[in-house]
């Protein structure tokens, strides 16, 4: 009886373990045959030396609850695509905790709708277009401010051309300005010909909750690099 009991609670632990944890561990899987690999945009993006942060893999992956990651990003029939992409400098001054406020911090999402995002026939719900702009502002006031977690203070949108479902798009966010604790933002959507869509300005305010997703991310890439770094160096040993 005993033994069974055992048997089921290391069954449980294993299981709940397994779901909870193999997202992070499949965001760290580099799996070139996704159908979203592929967009208008890749090969000016990959000439400008950006790249796609392991952060946001294991955010869009992460069991934690997201509205945008949960139930868009996630969501087999909501975009065809989505990639979020940072200066490959950037990236690597994230993870180790040597952001300077001088460096210039941009980023940007490419995306392609699918028709269940639809407002109009064929035209991309408004609110989706907002709900991404915003998430752009706060992955971007939350690295300048020092990696201290933002809320939404203030955002203005003018939507200039219609967005179409099936279509990439690519938003460009950057930072114009911080004075204390306000973080100000603009953004533009551009079509496949640099046609600009859509417009936006933003304000955010840092805040003392929060921001416990991108915690949880960034600690699992910095405590996945020491134990690649531990294997580099045992393997200069043995080859010594």
């Amino acid at each position: 009886m005993k033994k069974n009991i055992l048997l089921f609670g290391l069954a449980f632990a294993g299981g709940f373990t397994y779901q909870r944890y193999y997202p992070y561990i499949k965001a760290f899987i580099n799996d070139k045959s996704q159908k979203n690999d592929d967009h208008s945009f890749k090969s000016m993006l990959e000439e400008g030396n950006y790249t796609q942060p392991k952060v946001i893999d294991i955010m869009h992956s992460s069991p934690d609850k997201h509205f945008l990651h949960n139930f868009i990003a996630q969501h087999n029939e909501a975009l065809n695509v989505f990639k979020i992409y940072y200066p490959d400098k950037l990236e690597q001054k994230i993870y180790s905790d040597n952001l300077e406020s001088e460096d210039k911090i941009h980023l940007h999402f490419v995306f392609n709708a699918a028709d269940h995002l639809q407002g109009h026939s064929s035209i991309v719900h408004g609110g989706l277009l907002a709900t991404l702009i915003d998430n752009a502002f706060g992955q971007l006031s939350y690295l300048a401010s020092g990696q201290i977690p933002t809320a939404t203070a203030n955002l203005n949108i003018n939507y200039r051309k219609p967005v179409k479902t099936n279509q990439d798009y690519m938003i460009t966010a950057e930072i114009e300005k911080i004075e204390g604790r306000k973080v100000f933002l603009k953004a533009t959507i551009y079509d496949q010909n640099k046609t600009i869509c859509t417009e936006a300005t933003g304000m955010f305010l840092t805040v003392n909750w929060g921001g416990q997703m991108w915690k949880n991310a960034l600690d699992k890439i910095k405590e996945k690099t020491k134990i690649d770094e531990k294997l580099i160096k045992l393997d200069h040993q043995k080859k010594e």
